[in-house]
């Protein structure tokens, strides 16, 4: 299955400390989901038309080793799988030297820009 990689460099903002999850000075797991899903959106964003986008449904993550700050983080994201409103994406996360950091599965729902918006607004 083909995959796109992404780079990130953990920062002092991206730790547990910082983010309020933790009190280590490693990387924050919401931090790495949010680069995974930052992926994932990316990822899909070919496999949709004209005013379409996609938003994140569902996330599956396990996050199986810490990373300090300065550590490379590199985000692995397998072209979508579709089944007509729904993409899903699988997700794998290794440092620079290739070691597992986790790994996962993201679904993103296909909807049209301007009517997802009008329902938010309804709500608000």
């Amino acid at each position: 299955m083909p995959m796109r990689q992404f780079s990130h460099t953990v920062t002092v903002d991206d730790t547990a400390a910082r983010v309020g999850t933790g009190d280590l000075e490693v990387l924050a797991t919401p931090r790495l989901i949010a680069w995974c899903e930052r992926a994932a959106f990316d990822v899909c964003r070919a496999s949709v038309e004209g005013d379409r986008t996609t938003v994140g449904t569902y996330v599956k993550f396990e996050h199986v080793k810490g990373s300090p700050v300065g550590a490379e983080v590199l985000v692995q994201c397998a072209e979508p799988i579709s089944d007509g409103r729904r993409l899903v994406c699988f997700v794998s996360v290794t440092d620079a030297q290739g070691e597992d950091l986790g790994h996962g599965e993201l679904h993103r729902a296909v909807v049209d820009a301007e009517r997802f918006m009008s329902k938010c607004q309804r709500i608000a």
